[in-house]
């Protein structure tokens, strides 16, 4: 099987918002088929690590579609979710499933940028992003921001693609990644670009260490990388630092 041509990485808001515009409509099946059904449960281990109350606000970031928020509500995990996402076309689609889904009073879905999100400070309990980092332009911005929107000890759950750590399987999984997926993609979806970008921009992304470092930067503690489905995926865990108290006793 020949090589699939390389792709630009480059990641402007205006095209990767009209690249995910573009295959919206087969976004979900093609979730379903590339994974063998395996996001589900990788969706499930983000919202899981959280630990959040059944009353708590869960901040979404790059939602697509509200997978995030759906599962999230439908395992009573949380009791409000907002979803930020820039591709309008994704979340006229997250709207259409929350509605059948009779969760339009518990889930909001707004469209907004990553590197900018549309929150106050301190006012969500936690944050997840579920395979959205990689496609934000300044990553760190974003990390910083959702730092300021996290209440003092709120937690952060994000899900990225990763290598996996068995020689073996990493050889099988980047020709899948890089013959394969995109093949598929294209065949399902009839966008021939978003998917030769994707294994493009999972190569592009930060090992986990390296990322890991990112979060610190921004002020997260407690940072953890933890590899899920033998390192295809990894689960980055974090919290946001203690309110400071001031002493006023002086």
């Amino acid at each position: 099987m020949s090589a699939v041509p390389p792709v630009s990485v480059e990641k402007s808001p205006d095209r990767i918002s009209g690249m995910f515009d573009a295959i919206a409509p087969r976004y979900d099946l093609l979730n379903r088929v590339l994974s063998a059904g395996i996001d589900r449960y990788w969706r499930s281990r983000a919202i899981r690590s959280l630990g959040l109350r059944s009353d708590a606000v869960l901040l979404d970031v790059c939602c697509g579609t509200a997978d995030v928020a759906l599962q999230a509500r439908a395992a009573d995990a949380v009791g409000r979710v907002v979803g930020v996402d820039f591709a309008g076309a994704m979340l006229a689609i997250g709207h259409g499933k929350i509605a059948q889904a009779g969760e339009a009073g518990r889930i909001t879905l707004l469209r907004g940028d990553a590197t900018s999100l549309p929150a106050a400070s301190g006012t969500v309990d936690g944050v997840t992003v579920a395979f959205g980092i990689r496609n934000v332009e300044r990553p760190e911005v974003a990390c910083h921001e959702m730092v300021r929107v996290l209440r003092p000890g709120g937690r952060l759950a994000i899900l990225e693609f990763g290598e996996p750590r068995l020689p073996g399987l990493a050889v099988l999984y980047r020709w899948y990644f890089r013959h394969v997926l995109p093949r598929v993609g294209r065949l399902i979806s009839g966008h021939g670009v978003a998917y030769s970008y994707l294994p493009a921009s999972v190569s592009n992304f930060p090992p986990p260490e390296v990322f890991c470092q990112t979060l610190r930067a921004a002020g997260f503690l407690d940072v953890r990388a933890v590899p899920l489905t033998l390192g295809i995926v990894y689960l980055y865990m974090a919290t946001a630092p203690p309110a400071v108290v001031t002493d006023v006793s002086r």
